[in-house]
Parts: C-alpha cells; sequence; structure tokens
C-alpha cells in the first residue's frame, strides 16, 4: 500500500469511527444533563453510594459524567475517595473509542463490558483505599470552592443545539479526537510498511510495555491513549497493559481540579498511577 492509498484508508476509517463517536456523545451527553440530579441525590445517602455514583458517572462515556463529580468534589460535596473513584472508572473520551471499534467490529462487545465492569468495581475499591489513606494519614484535600449552578435552559433545542452539540462536542472534543484517531491509524499503518508491531512488541519486555502505558496514563488529557486502544485491537498489547492505562488515564477529567487545586491533582495521579501500576502488574504476572 503505498502513502496516498494509506492516507485514504486512514481517512476513511477514521471518519467512520468518528461518526459513531458524534451519536454516542450527544446521546450520553442527554442521558447525563436528564438525570445527574436525580443520580447526585440519590449519592448522599451514604459514603458507599456515593462510591458507586461516582464509579457510575466515571464509567459514562466521555467527560461530562466526570466533570459532574469534580464539581461535587470543589465544592466538598463529594470526598477524597470519591472523586478517586470517578478518575479510576473513567477512560474519558477514549470510551467513545472502544465503542465505536466495538461496532466496527475491532473489539469485541464482551472485552469492552469486562472492562467496563473491571472498572467500575476497580473505582469502588479504590475509593475506600483512598479514603482509608486519607483518615490515617490526615492528608489536606481541597477546600470547599463557592460554584455556581446554572440550571433552566439545558433541554431547551437551541441552547441545546449551541452549548452542548457546537460549543461543547463539536469545537471541544470531536475534532481533537479524530485527529487523534487518523494519526494513530495512519502512524501504525505506516510503521507495518516497515516492521510488524507485533514483532516489534512481542519482542519487548512486558513490564517496559507496562511503565510506558502507565506513564502516557498520567497526560491530563484525551488522544496519547488511543494509540493503545489501537495496538490492543490489533492484539499488540495484552489486557493488563490496556487496563492500567484505562484506571491511571482521565481524559480531561482532572483538568478542572487542575485548575482549581494543583495539589489534589497531583495527589489524585499519584494514587491512580500507584493503583493502577500494581493491578496491571498482578495481572501481567497473572498472563492476563
Amino acid at each position: 500500500m503505498n502513502l496516498s492509498q494509506l492516507f485514504t484508508t486512514s481517512l476513511k476509517e477514521s471518519l467512520i469511527i468518528i461518526g459513531i463517536i458524534f451519536v454516542l456523545m450527544v446521546l450520553v451527553e442527554l442521558f447525563v444533563l436528564k438525570y445527574k440530579d436525580k443520580i447526585v441525590r440519590f449519592s448522599k445517602k451514604n459514603l458507599f453510594m456515593s462510591y458507586l455514583v461516582s464509579s457510575f458517572f466515571g464509567i459514562v462515556p466521555g467527560c461530562i459524567g466526570t466533570f459532574a463529580m469534580d464539581s461535587l468534589y470543589m465544592a466538598g460535596l463529594l470526598s477524597f475517595g470519591g472523586i478517586i473513584a470517578v478518575m479510576v472508572a473513567t477512560s474519558g473520551d477514549e470510551a467513545f473509542l472502544m465503542l465505536s471499534m466495538a461496532f466496527a467490529g475491532k473489539i469485541s462487545f464482551v472485552t469492552i463490558t469486562l472492562l467496563t465492569i473491571i472498572l467500575f468495581a476497580l473505582g469502588i475499591l479504590a475509593a475506600f483505599l483512598a479514603d482509608y489513606f486519607v483518615k490515617k494519614t490526615n492528608m489536606t484535600i481541597c477546600k470547599k470552592c463557592g460554584i455556581e449552578y446554572h440550571i433552566g435552559e439545558e433541554f431547551k433545542f437551541k441552547h441545546f443545539l449551541k452549548e452542548h452539540i457546537l460549543n461543547h462536542i463539536l469545537r471541544k472534543h470531536i475534532w481533537k479526537i479524530f485527529l487523534w484517531i487518523f494519526a494513530a491509524i495512519f502512524l501504525i499503518g505506516l510503521s507495518e510498511q516497515f516492521i510488524d508491531p507485533k514483532t516489534l512488541f512481542s519482542g519487548m519486555n512486558l513490564l517496559y510495555l507496562l511503565i510506558v502505558a502507565s506513564l502516557v496514563g498520567l497526560l491530563p488529557i484525551s488522544g496519547p491513549n488511543v494509540f493503545l486502544i489501537v495496538l490492543f485491537s490489533q492484539g499488540v498489547i495484552p489486557f493488563s497493559v490496556l487496563l492500567a492505562n484505562s484506571i491511571i488515564q482521565d481524559g480531561h477529567g482532572l483538568l478542572p481540579i487542575l485548575g482549581f487545586s494543583v495539589d489534589d491533582a497531583v495527589k489524585i495521579k499519584v494514587f491512580n498511577f500507584v493503583f493502577g501500576f500494581i493491578i496491571g502488574l498482578i495481572l501481567l504476572f497473572c498472563g492476563i
């Protein structure tokens, strides 16, 4: 395949995937806007419920569920364990990519479902561990922030079209996701012209691969993790490496907290890195 054919093939594949992602993002945006308040009220019943809700919002594809939990944390309504739960469970915008690849037959729905269930459960476990650690060490976390909530316009068509589809989904996410998807597909396809990725990574120490995937997960953005998902779909990296990256990375979910308290953002990332790396290491040694 020459460069022009590779470019065209990668572009077509990327456009199909991004089209599926766009539809999924709109549906998720509507779901969270409609049911967020009811779910949040449910979470206030007790600490365990808050872990369940946080982890649930984490597995909701995209960043809007994570942003909802960010707001509660910064408002002093969510514990450190609660924010850890959502960050562990979330895969950010990469969850949309995995779903779209499942629809395209590149990753099985069984694998996506298994990954989602595991992340949900690990989010709850991590929340317990995090709050226990905070209690035992008297670790300081962020103080309450006076956040304003603007309610009332969400379900008016013009408002939803402008603020949620145009300003949020299209301007902030879709074009970036598309560029990362295209870059991943094109560059991996280009590399296959010279070397088989399976041969390259099969010869690489899996521990090093786990370390690289975990370090990539530290980046507070969506994008670089796309390469790992594409490699996983091609059978190049094992499930344990993908899971570790999914635990540690949070897409854009950490950005609001990063802007609010760098100290808290660092504590969240350090906890998730240690937790995710240990989980990945255990599964790696089990041959998963």
